[in-house]
C-alpha cells in the first residue's frame, strides 16, 4: 500500500515460516525510496482467510467474525502507527530510512537515543482512522459503499483547504483552532464554489473527526465542540401531472428514450438513482393481491421494502425484458453512469420544455408529492414507500401543494355555502346553537 510518494507499507503472509497447523505469520514490509525493512506482527492466520489484494484479513470468509475483525483492526492500527512515526521522524531527520522507521516503531530508537514519543496525531490521520473503521463496516454490509465514497471526497476537500491555507497537505491536531471552521467554510464557498448546504456536510464530517480525536485522547479539547451545522431547506421541486404526461408521450431518439423511461420509472416508485441501477429481474414477485411487486434493500437504512408496481413502471419493466444491455449486466433497466444519466435528462427536459431541471431527486419528490400525496395517499404510507425511518424526513418532501389547498377549500365551500354563494342556514343554525350554549359561553 503506497502511503505517500516516499513510503509504502505491505502486509503479507510468510508461508515459508508456516507452523505445523498450517498457520502463516503476518509480516509487514516497509519500503522508503526503494529501501526495505521487514518485521513480524506476532500474529498468525490460515492462508485461506487472508486477502492479499487488500493486505488484510478476509472477514467475509473467516469462521470467527469477532476474531477476524479484531485482527483486521490491529493491522489497520499498525498502518496508522507507522504513518505517525514516519511523520514524526520526517520532522526531525533530513532523511528517513526504512530501518529507521522500523526501529522507531519497535521502540528501539527511543532506547538508543532517548527521543520523545511520537508527536500527537494529525488531522488526516484521524480521518484515515475513521475511513479504515468505516471500510471494515462496508465489508460486512453494515454501511453503504457510497458513505465511504463521501468520506473520500471529504478528505480531498480537506487536503485542498490545508494546502491552500498552510501550504501543506496535513497539520497536527494541535494546530486546529475554532476559527478554522469559518475559514474552511469560506474556502468551500468561494474557492470551490460549493453550495452552503453541501459545504456544511464537509464541516460536519470534520467536526466528527475532531470528536473522535477528543474521545481517543489525541486532543486535549475539541475546538469545534460548539460548532453547529445549519442548513437552509431548499425548495423541493417536482413535476406536475400534465408535465409527466407530456414527458411520457414525447418521442425521443433511443439514447434519450432509455433515460426518459428510467426517470418515469423513478417518478412512479420513488427509488433513488443507485437503487434503480441495482435493480434485478429476480427482485420482482407476485404478491397476495395477484399484482407484481418489487423488493429492495434500502441503501440508507438497510431495511427491506416492498412496493407494488403501478401500470407505467410495470410497462417500462416489460419493455426491457429482452434488452441486450440488461441481459448482459443482469439489471432490470438500462441505467448507465450517474453523470451521463443527469446530462441526458437535461436534454430531455429541454426538449419537453419543462421548467424544472430533471434529476433523480426531482423524480423521487414527484413520486412523494404529485403521484402520492396529491392523490390522498397517507403520509405514513408515503414515508414507508420512500424508505424513511422518521416521518419528519418525509414531511420535508410533503409540501402542501396548491392542488391540496384547492381540494380542501372546495370541500369546505360545499359544506358551508350554497351554489349561489350564500351560507347554508342549517349550518349557521348549528354554529349559532353552539355559541348560545351557556356551558360554553365566555
Amino acid at each position: 500500500m503506497k502511503v505517500n510518494e516516499h513510503l509504502s507499507i505491505l502486509f503479507f503472509l510468510s508461508k515459508k515460516k508456516a507452523s505445523k497447523d498450517g498457520k502463516a505469520p503476518i509480516w509487514a514490509r516497509i519500503t522508503v525510496d526503494g529501501e526495505r525493512a521487514e518485521f513480524s506482527l506476532g500474529r498468525k492466520i490460515f492462508p485461506d482467510f487472508w486477502d492479499q489484494e487488500r493486505e488484510n484479513v478476509n472477514v467475509s470468509v473467516h469462521p470467527e467474525k469477532k476474531e477476524a475483525m479484531q485482527l483486521s483492526s490491529e493491522i489497520s492500527q499498525i498502518l496508522t502507527d507507522l504513518n505517525t512515526h514516519y511523520f514524526f521522524l520526517s520532522q526531525h531527520y533530513e532523511r528517513v530510512s526504512a530501518d529507521l522507521l522500523k526501529r522507531s516503531y519497535s521502540g528501539e530508537l527511543v532506547k538508543e537515543q532517548s527521543t520523545p514519543p511520537p508527536p500527537e496525531r494529525t488531522l488526516l490521520q484521524a480521518l484515515n482512522y475513521k475511513y479504515s473503521k468505516l471500510a471494515q463496516l462496508v465489508k460486512v454490509d453494515e454501511r453503504s459503499p457510497n458513505t465511504l465514497k463521501r468520506w473520500k471526497v471529504t478528505k480531498n476537500k480537506l487536503r485542498a483547504f490545508l494546502h491552500f491555507t498552510f501550504h501543506k497537505w496535513d497539520i497536527s491536531l494541535s494546530q486546529v483552532r475554532s476559527s478554522l471552521c469559518d475559514d474552511f467554510l469560506q474556502f468551500l464557498l468561494v474557492q470551490h464554489g460549493i453550495k452552503k448546504n453541501t459545504a456544511m456536510k464537509y464541516l460536519k464530517n470534520t467536526k466528527e473527526l475532531l470528536t473522535i480525536a477528543d474521545r481517543k485522547e489525541w486532543l486535549n479539547k475539541n475546538p469545534w465542540a460548539g460548532f453547529k451545522t445549519t442548513y437552509k431547506q431548499p425548495p423541493r421541486l417536482c413535476l406536475t401531472m400534465p408535465e409527466i404526461i407530456r414527458l411520457s408521450r414525447k418521442s425521443f431518439i433511443p439514447r434519450l428514450d432509455h433515460v426518459r423511461n428510467v426517470f418515469l420509472f423513478a417518478c412512479f416508485t420513488g427509488y433513488a438513482f443507485q437503487e434503480v441501477q441495482d435493480l434485478r429481474r429476480d427482485m420482482i414477485f407476485i404478491g397476495n393481491d395477484g399484482k407484481r411487486w418489487i423488493k429492495i434493500d434500502r441503501l440508507k437504512t438497510g431495511n427491506p421494502e416492498c412496493l407494488p408496481l403501478l401500470p407505467i413502471p410495470a410497462a417500462i419493466v416489460d419493455m426491457y425484458v429482452d434488452d441486450p444491455y440488461c441481459i448482459a449486466n443482469n439489471c432490470l433497466l438500462p441505467v448507465r453512469s450517474y453523470q451521463h444519466y443527469n446530462g441526458y435528462l437535461k436534454e430531455v427536459g429541454d426538449i419537453c420544455e419543462i421548467g424544472v431541471t430533471l434529476s433523480t431527486h426531482v423524480a423521487r419528490h414527484t413520486f412523494a408529492t404529485t403521484v402520492c400525496l396529491d392523490n390522498g395517499i397517507p403520509l405514513e404510507t408515503v414515508s414507508r414507500m420512500l424508505g424513511h425511518t422518521n416521518i419528519r424526513t418525509t414531511q420535508i418532501y410533503a409540501r402542501v401543494s396548491n392542488r391540496n389547498i384547492s381540494v380542501n377549500m372546495s370541500d369546505l365551500e360545499k359544506k358551508l355555502f350554497t351554489v349561489k354563494g350564500e351560507l347554508k342556514v342549517v349550518e349557521m343554525q348549528h354554529l349559532l346553537s353552539q355559541w348560545e350554549d351557556p356551558a360554553i359561553a365566555v
